[in-house]
């Protein structure tokens, strides 16, 4: 496929996605919950959040941030050599964005267990999968925290000064107006002072830390210094936007949406972004993570769209109990995955995913565990 067919059928994919999404999700408010949500919704079609993926220039910065600095988890030996890798699957997630050979890249992976995201304590955490991929064509993406396409990390943290002094220490950006925390008015879903700073890690991607008194419960270890962990995404078109991911993720993806806009001195002092906005919430099933959607009242109608090998961009992963029924959702709404099967990928004789951009083109990733049809095959029991 030439670089010319490449652009055209990425181009298809994301722009193409706001006039087919138009008839299928109406005008109406998406809401279906009369209150923020705070409490764990049963897995359904989906089990739990699985990680924010992230796309990063360089993986040991990546670990040394959100693991040394903030306080993450990392699987594996800190001292472990990160290898690159051949890896056909994500060359072909990343193939309608390239203009050369996507098959010849190579990339390493760090993931970095976030505390407080498991549904009970030893539970199966949300991670931050950091991914670096060499020898493709790439670009830095940093939109401004009110473009559509945006999105931010927010960690709950124990103690936000102790944080915020190591970050600072090692010249971390901070996004906050005169680099401070701000004390917020309130956040809906979320009960007790609130207190938060914007910063950004080595890629630009901003991350809020806020620190919530009295501290929420949490299935985090005592001495963790990360309690929870939120991710929101700004979007283009609200409604259309949540009704698209509530379809494809399942009924038990519920949102409750602002009735009015929010947005005061202290929401613009801590994002550095003067704007009222609208705000969509809702419970990741099987997990103690909010999926916060933004729309802003004013905002870039012209924004820009990443590709999934840029540095700065990021992704949504859901494990579910089955990529095939997602992706029949996926063809019902006349939508298109990144991969040209348009079907899910084996990334592992055991271990399935697809991506599916939204309408801003920030990227769902729905993952299951099935055994490949060429996997070899257990002895039946004995008699």
């Amino acid at each position: 496929m030439t670089r010319s067919c490449r652009i055209a059928a990425w181009g298809l994919a994301l722009t193409g996605l706001a006039p087919l999404l138009a008839p299928a999700f109406a005008q109406s408010s998406c809401a279906t919950l009369a209150a923020p949500p705070a409490a764990i919704v049963p897995p359904g079609d989906t089990l739990r959040a699985g990680h924010l993926g992230r796309e990063v220039g360089d993986l040991p910065d990546i670990v040394h941030f959100y693991s040394d600095l903030i306080g993450l988890g990392l699987v594996g030996p800190r001292t472990a050599p990160l290898r690159f890798m051949v890896s056909h699957p994500l060359a072909e997630f990343a193939e309608l964005g390239e203009d050369a050979n996507a098959y010849d890249s190579v990339s390493r992976v760090s993931l970095l267990p976030i505390p407080g995201t498991a549904a009970t304590a030893g539970g199966p955490q949300m991670t931050i999968e950091a991914i670096e991929i060499k020898g493709i064509r790439s670009r830095p993406y940093r939109p401004a925290l009110s473009d559509p396409g945006a999105s931010y990390l927010k960690l709950i943290v124990r103690d936000l000064d102790s944080t915020l002094a190591v970050l600072r220490s090692e010249r971390v950006p901070v996004i906050t107006v005169g680099g401070d925390p701000v004390a917020l008015s309130g956040w809906p879903g979320m009960a007790g002072q609130i207190r938060a700073v914007f910063v950004r890690d080595p890629d630009g991607y901003p991350v809020e830390l806020m620190q919530v008194t009295p501290a929420p419960p949490s299935t985090a270890p005592p001495d963790s210094k990360v309690l929870g962990a939120r991710v929101a995404v700004v979007v283009d078109h609200l409604e259309a936007t949540c009704r698209m991911y509530r379809r494809l993720v399942g009924p038990g993806l519920q949102f409750w949406v602002s009735p009015t806009l929010l947005g005061d001195e202290s929401d613009a002092k801590l994002t550095n972004h003067a704007g009222r906005f609208r705000l969509a919430v809702a419970m990741v099933p099987g997990s103690p993570v909010a999926l916060e959607l933004l729309e802003y009242a004013h905002h870039n109608r012209r924004f820009k769209h990443a590709f999934i090998q840029d540095p700065g961009t990021a992704h949504f992963l859901f494990m579910t109990k089955d990529d095939d029924v997602i992706a029949g959702r996926v063809r019902a709404a006349h939508l298109h995955t990144l991969s040209r099967s348009n079907a899910p990928v084996f990334l592992s004789s055991t271990v399935r995913s697809f991506f599916v951009p939204d309408p801003q083109g920030f990227w769902l990733e729905f993952m299951d565990r099935i055994a490949s049809p060429g996997a070899p095959q257990a002895p039946p029991p004995a008699h």
